[in-house]
């Protein structure tokens, strides 16, 4: 009787009730390493995401596309009104390596109201500032263009109002009469030149642009970090012409 009872009481100790219901050493081990690992995981692309937010918070927006963009649709409109000057009539396109003022029926509404205007660019490579302003087209008062042409910017804060445009570089060529060669001035017997080059570059970052852009045409060829190649001229003539320039 004694023995069919402790025989019992050892099979009851090797049932359900005796196994263990936690966790080996192993197992905790490991559990510990994944989790270790899953968090430096996220941690690591926690910081990049944040470092990379931080750039782009700090990071100033570029206007040159922006401002490229006005030129070649000002310049697509130019008004070839003849306006007495000087005493003489001749349409408005006056212009050198760091200045361009011309007639364009393109205007910034903000300011003219959609009429014909004279825009004027003027960039002062001191201090990397690029000013523009525009006066409504008059040709009927040519001494208020006059004016407005030989105004400083920055210097007055009378009308019209000369507005700021943060470049690094800022420069300008005029297509000759020869095709594909370029001068720091329009040439004074064509008068208005077919294309005008600007090269521009932003301010704190490595941006730069250079585009062709054609007067009285909606068309331009722009490109970033290199200068453009006007048509019908190969890129090696281009180049040993540009050198020279």
């Amino acid at each position: 009787m004694s023995f069919r009872v402790e025989t019992v009481n050892r099979r009851k100790g090797n049932g359900l009730f005796g196994r263990s219901t936690g966790f080996t050493l192993v197992e905790l081990v490991l559990a510990t390493l994944i989790s270790s690992l899953v968090i430096g995981i996220f941690s690591v692309a926690l910081s990049i995401s944040l470092r990379a937010w931080e750039r782009q918070q700090n990071r100033e927006i570029s206007d040159t596309p922006s401002l490229l963009e006005l030129l070649k649709r000002q310049l697509a409109q130019f008004d070839p009104i003849l306006i007495q000057l000087e005493g003489k009539q001749r349409p408005i396109f006056q212009g050198d390596e760091q200045s361009l003022a011309f007639a364009t029926d393109y205007s910034v509404r903000a300011i003219s109201k959609g009429v014909p205007v004279i825009a004027r660019y003027v960039f002062i490579p001191g201090r990397g500032e690029l000013f523009y302003a525009e006066l409504p087209l008059d040709p009927y008062h040519p001494e208020h263009i006059q004016e407005f042409l030989q105004m400083s910017p920055g210097k007055t804060k009378s009308w019209p109002h000369f507005y700021l445009i943060e470049v690094a570089e800022f420069a300008l060529s005029y297509a000759t009469k020869e095709k594909g060669e370029f001068a720091g001035a329009p040439d004074d017997a064509a008068g208005i030149p077919a294309a005008v080059r600007v090269s521009c570059a932003s301010r704190g970052d490595s941006a730069s642009f250079s585009a062709m852009m054609f007067v009285n045409s909606p068309f331009s060829e722009t490109a970033a970090g290199s200068n453009p190649v006007p048509g019908g001229l190969k890129s090696k003539q281009f180049n040993k012409r540009n050198k020279r320039l």
